[in-house]
């Protein structure tokens, strides 16, 4: 079993959250603040200052007690030394250090679907594939390695990262090549990650069919007739899961901690 305590919620948490300008990171990010303890501090990652401000905004009217630090960034473009600067810098800003936090927690949740309209015998485009998986996999990666020198063993008392996975990762779906394949590598690192660092929590969750913007650019783009009819199925007897579905699952998930560190926990597992 995983070392997450019971009292998962309700420390003194400093949370980054990538993606976090709309869709499940907004939500994320607006829910895990409520249930911060005081003086927590939130670092919200995404490309839209815009976005991030209204999130920003949001978790004031949830948490007043807590910081809120946006970082503009376009994560397609990795870069380990910015990514750096941008922990570093926010942890001055409030005078902190790694160590004066009981939870150090990472939330790994940007990403994009990419071409649908291309079948895996036709993506023969090196560039396309590089760009796909400098948002998806590269940027991940090198967040993920800079957070944790700054947050080792030993400073925050617990720390803990999710990557948000999906069902893709695990199943192959058609006009998917570049996501399934991405969700896959992406998975297997952060698998590779557990067993590493014992002494770290780590979570792979899939959030669950969400009617987010990528299900309507999958239905209008996908190069695959079934695949297409199945969404539009499950938008039109409404199969698809609310932002607030699966945000109240993953906090429930955290909560009880009862996985596997570099776990696949999927919304609909038991």
């Amino acid at each position: 079993m995983s070392a997450i305590k019971k009292s998962f919620w309700g420390q003194k948490t400093y949370c980054l959250i990538t993606g976090a300008s709309k869709g499940i990171g907004r939500k994320f990010a607006i829910e895990f603040s409520g249930k911060f303890a005081s003086k927590s501090l939130v670092v919200l990652m995404a490309r839209s200052e815009t976005g991030l401000l209204e999130t920003k905004n949001q978790i004031a009217s949830v948490n007043p007690d807590i910081d809120v630090i946006i970082c503009p960034v376009d994560l397609s473009k990795p870069n380990p030394e910015e990514y750096y600067s941008m922990i570093q810098n926010s942890l001055k800003k409030i005078g902190c250090t790694a160590t004066d936090f009981d939870l150090g927690l990472l939330v790994h949740n940007a990403g994009s679907v990419g071409d649908v309209s291309e079948v895996t015998s036709e993506m023969s485009d090196p560039k396309k594939w590089q760009e796909y998986y400098s948002l998806n996999l590269f940027s991940v990666v090198c967040l993920n390695s800079q957070f944790l020198k700054i947050f080792p063993e030993g400073s925050a008392k617990q720390r803990t990262i999710i990557n948000i996975t999906s069902l893709c990762a695990i199943t192959p779906f058609k006009s998917m090549g570049y996501y399934c394949s991405g969700k896959a590598a992406r998975e297997m690192f952060f698998k590779t990650l557990a067993e590493e660092n014992p002494a770290l929590n780590v979570l792979n969750y899939a959030p669950g069919p969400i009617d987010t913007d990528m299900v309507s650019e999958v239905i209008s783009r996908t190069s695959d007739i079934d695949v297409k009819k199945m969404f539009v199925e499950y938008k039109e007897t409404k199969k698809l899961l609310t932002v607030d579905d699966t945000t109240k699952r993953i906090i429930e998930i955290l909560e009880k901690g009862n996985f596997q560190s570099g776990q696949h926990v999927d919304y609909y597992d038991e």
